[in-house]
């Protein structure tokens, strides 16, 4: 069983995960030092129940409101630069939440042939993209997790939250806190694109794999867009390993024709 208690200690630098495959090490979380991915801490970290990045909007706003009135240096000119600033931050966030606050790069690599997983086991991954869990569905970036396929060749993401404080005042959404899931089979994989992919500040192996994703019993296949998941390896090996059980049984034309039906 995968421990749900936030306490599983961090994977030993170096090892892949896959020689002890029944037991559950995660990774550990990435680290909010690249530009994105402290963005995405602002976004999602909260005080007082508002993310800190509203409150930075409230604290530009307000010294766009105080700044003229006060007499400041500058006086409405500073102000509109401030409201500048909160439009910029604003627009900025938006068009990033849209990429998950990342950046993937596509490389062209020799791929392995292919080879099935065995069912237990585990590859340890930093997973970015949309998981679900409980008919709950979040955007997550670089998340710790494992891949593996079951004996029904249904691939499976178990990815993990732990509590974290951002600028020592800040807490993660208690609510997000916990396991988190995503789960495809052949047949719904549109494509798989090779490349890297940043975590903290080093560049990781990473591949991104778009899929139908499982509609909600209530809705219908065509209700439910393509989402994209970025895999990022710490170990060569796990990557070329993944890869090769993805491509086993992978024909993206019948993924389409599927959905399309």
């Amino acid at each position: 069983m995968i421990s749900q208690n936030g306490t599983s200690p961090a994977l030993p630098p170096g090892q892949t995960g896959a020689t002890e495959k029944n037991i559950t090490t995660f990774l550990p979380d990435a680290p909010f030092a690249a530009w994105r991915a402290r963005l995405y801490a602002l976004t999602r970290a909260r005080w007082l129940g508002i993310s800190l990045l509203r409150w930075i909007f409230l604290l530009l706003i307000g010294l766009a409101l105080i700044w003229p009135l006060s007499r400041f240096p500058g006086g409405w000119a500073v102000s509109l630069l401030w409201l500048m600033v909160v439009a910029v931050l604003g627009l900025t966030a938006r068009v990033q939440q849209r990429r998950y606050f990342t950046a993937f790069q596509a490389q062209e690599i020799a791929w392995p042939l292919p080879h099935a997983l065995s069912p237990g086991d585990k590859r340890p991954v930093y997973v970015t993209g949309a998981l679900s869990v409980q008919e709950k569905m979040r955007p997550f970036t670089a998340l710790s997790g494992f891949y593996r396929s079951f004996a029904t060749r249904e691939h499976a993401l178990l990815c993990r939250v732990q509590e974290r404080r951002v600028l020592g005042i800040a807490t993660w959404p208690e609510e997000e806190v916990g396991l988190w899931y995503a789960f495809f089979t052949p047949q719904q994989v549109i494509t798989i694109q090779p490349g890297t992919q940043t975590i903290g500040r080093r560049p990781l192996l990473a591949l991104a794999v778009t899929y139908w994703p499982t509609p909600p019993l209530a809705a219908k296949p065509r209700q439910m867009p393509a989402t994209t998941l970025y895999l990022a390896f710490p170990n060569s090996d796990d990557h070329a390993a993944v890869l090769a059980d993805l491509i086993v049984d992978w024909q993206p034309a019948a993924a389409r024709k599927e959905h399309d039906g």
